[in-house]
């Protein structure tokens, strides 16, 4: 929570809830074509934003014409992702913390006169993003009021709001996002989350592939063994295992991807795979973003756990393992005919053991 953010709790919400004139919209009397200008606000981290793509896709589609702003954070690694391809939004603001900084947001949102303000949220309610979106003077403000009976504690800052159990419902982050422009009576055009690749990415997985698995009919698979969050890590003996076991069925080459925090995993899968399996042309990279998902594009299988990565392959056309320990996959697991995700029976990344995951792999080989 930021400093704007700590405020407004200190403040108390039943405090401020005295100034506000709680105002409900009809959904049926919006008139659509005067919708010009739509401020969204997504501000948690890359998978939140991901799982926000196909709502922001449906706005566009439902109002090509209109100005569309993302108010967001650098964890979302929105700009990013859109570097070089068409963005679904004309302007991304950011705002991370500071009351100085929230203040001056404020006034930049008020000077764009918006029309529409959707407030997503789908995993937990932020004061301060609900307040960006009131003080933005939109005329139409989108959210949600509670979730699984848990009441948005300023859910009077709305106009259009309903309940939601999506927990009691099991509803993916995707369809939940989706469920808040439903209220506006937009029926959603895009469903799926749809990534699309900068020439300079392609360019570079070409050259990638062309240096390292040079013998075209050989199958590539690839394999994510790091994560931001320590519990979501299948154990580095197990990702060589199963590695190994591909490399015997198939023949394939192997691509381990790597993000910034991800060597010591990365590394100990590498020198597992040669110390104890003799194999010792598995290719690692380190590399931007943008670039490891064109590589992973051209990857015949990909096997990862749940991390930033794995949301971004969702978006691709490579065929995709994730695996899931305590967070659940029904809710952040990837979606299309060529997904999989693999769940934990009890609730640690461990439960997971190679055969499942063998298996799965077949699958998707044949």
């Amino acid at each position: 929570m930021g400093n704007a953010g700590k405020i407004f709790s200190t403040l108390g919400t039943k405090l401020y809830r005295g100034f506000i004139l709680e105002k409900n919209i009809n959904p049926d009397e919006i008139d659509h074509t005067k919708i010009n200008s739509i401020l969204i606000v997504v501000r948690h981290r890359m998978g939140d934003m991901l799982c926000a793509l196909p709502m922001i896709a449906s706005l566009r589609h439902k109002y090509p014409s209109a100005k569309i702003v993302l108010l967001t954070n650098e964890s979302t690694r929105f700009e990013e992702i859109f570097k070089g391809v068409c963005s679904p939004v004309d302007e991304v603001m950011y705002y991370e913390n500071g009351l100085e900084r929230y203040f001056g947001t404020l006034h930049e949102l008020q000077s764009c006169k918006f029309d529409a303000a959707i407030v997503p949220s789908t995993v937990v309610f932020s004061g301060t993003n609900h307040l960006f979106a009131y003080h933005s003077h939109a005329r139409f403000i989108a959210g949600v009021k509670s979730i699984d009976y848990e009441k948005n504690p300023v859910w009077y800052l709305m106009n259009i709001k309903n309940d939601f159990d999506w927990g009691i419902k099991k509803v993916h982050q995707i369809e939940r996002n989706l469920d808040v422009i439903r209220q506006m009576k937009i029926e959603p055009s895009v469903k799926s989350i749809n990534i699309e690749l900068s020439s300079e990415s392609r360019e570079f997985a070409e050259k990638f592939f062309a240096e390292k698995f040079s013998e075209r009919t050989k199958k590539v698979i690839g394999i994510h063994p790091g994560a931001g969050k320590k519990l979501n890590i299948w154990p580095a003996e197990r990702f060589a295992e199963l590695a190994a076991k591909l490399h015997e069925r198939y023949g394939s080459y192997l691509f381990i991807s790597e993000g910034p925090s991800d060597k010591p995993y990365s590394s100990k899968v590498k020198n597992l795979l040669i110390e104890k399996y003799g194999i010792t042309d598995s290719a690692i990279l380190n590399g931007k973003l943008m670039i490891t998902a064109a590589i992973i594009n051209k990857l015949d299988l990909f096997i990862t756990n749940d991390t930033g990565v794995m949301h971004i392959a969702s978006g691709l056309k490579t065929p995709l393992i994730a695996l899931f320990g305590d967070t659940m996959a029904y809710e952040w697991g990837p979606a299309g005919e060529n997904k999989f995700s693999i769940q934990s029976p009890n609730d640690s990344i461990t439960g997971i053991d190679v055969y499942t995951v063998f298996k799965v792999c077949e699958k998707l080989l044949k």
